[in-house]
């Protein structure tokens, strides 16, 4: 008997399953359709190419036609593995534009989700391995 279970092992359903698990008195099932990123392609910028055709790592789902593109369908990759669509992302990740941040902060009344805080917060979890830590990136502690 579980007290949480979480579908779905991507970037989301990790960090719920982490923070909920650490309570020791709680019972927490995390399940992925897919297998274990162990893949070389997903470890290689390059192997996107290679993971866009894979149904096994990518449930390639495609969108309901689009009024606006003359009712063609897009592609829509999404992971089927650990770390989900972030583990078939080409190893990309992009935080946003400043002003959007600060406009759901505004939105909502509350500075939580301003560029400011949001920009503590992209430190704590980014390694950067190639600048360091500077004003805008993080070096994780236990990195040399």
């Amino acid at each position: 008997m579980y007290d949480y279970i979480i579908v779905g092992a991507g970037s989301a359903g990790c960090v719920l399953a982490n923070r909920l698990s650490a309570n020791p008195a709680k019972r927490v099932a995390l399940i992925e359709a897919g297998p274990k990123d162990k893949s070389p392609l997903i470890h290689m910028p390059l192997g996107i190419a290679l993971l866009a055709n894979s149904k096994k790592l990518n449930w390639a789902f495609d969108t309901e036609p689009q009024e606006h593109l003359n009712g063609r369908k897009l592609f829509w990759p999404r992971g089927k593995t650990l770390g989900g669509s972030s583990s078939i992302n080409a190893m990309v990740y992009i935080r946003g534009h400043k002003a959007d941040y600060d406009y759901w902060a505004s939105e909502a009344g509350t500075d939580v989700w301003g560029w400011d805080r949001m920009t503590e917060l992209f430190k704590r979890i980014e390694d950067n391995h190639r600048f360091g830590a500077t004003e805008t990136h993080g070096r994780a502690a236990s990195s040399p």
